[in-house]
């Protein structure tokens, strides 16, 4: 039996993600302070491609995303600011610098996975979300000047999404590592 047999269950909400390393999470939650009513993000990633919410098998996604080849790269992490409408935002995410390792492997995903019909429907920004707004803060929130932090990206993973009501809890289905093939 394979692993996604295992893992098979109606209607999944799946995507795929790079982790952020454990070590950075500190800092995130030091910008997640610095605004206020913000519903706060406890898994930090930064998604290369949301797939939907009624995914009933992954196998066909993870043979896909096994043939995907990519090198080693670094991701500089910079400043935390809202997104969303600007008089009523609905979170706020860190961005990441422009990275064209980065911006090829997102490519490369959505390019992969859209013969299987998984087609994105915005167009790729790199950023981690730190939390989303239940409603829209009265005073809106300015951008926090982050310090520069960088990590190795050296896989990516598919992830599956359960929403509940304290926030999402992921499960990684599948781990992709760094193959230049």
């Amino acid at each position: 039996m394979s692993q996604s047999e295992i893992l098979k269950v109606k209607n999944m909400r799946l995507f795929i993600a790079i982790p952020v390393p454990a070590d950075l999470h500190r800092y995130c939650r030091q910008l997640q302070s610095r605004f206020d009513g913000l519903k706060n993000v406890n898994d930090f990633h930064l998604t290369l491609q949301f797939l939907g919410d009624d995914i009933e098998n992954p196998d066909q996604i993870i043979d896909a995303l096994s043939q995907i080849k990519f090198g080693p790269f670094e991701i500089e992490m910079g400043d935390a600011l809202p997104f969303g409408p600007k008089n009523e935002p609905r979170g706020v995410w860190i961005e990441c610098k422009e990275n064209s390792a980065l911006n090829q492997l997102a490519g490369q995903v959505r390019q992969t996975l859209a013969p299987l019909g998984y087609e994105s429907d915005k167009p790729f920004r790199a950023h981690i979300t730190l939390g989303r707004y239940k409603l829209p803060p009265k005073i809106n929130p300015k951008k926090v000047s982050g310090t520069p932090h960088y990590f190795r990206v050296d896989h990516f993973e598919l992830i599956q999404s359960h929403l509940e009501e304290g926030g999402p809890r992921y499960k990684v289905l599948q781990k992709f590592l760094v193959n230049q093939g």
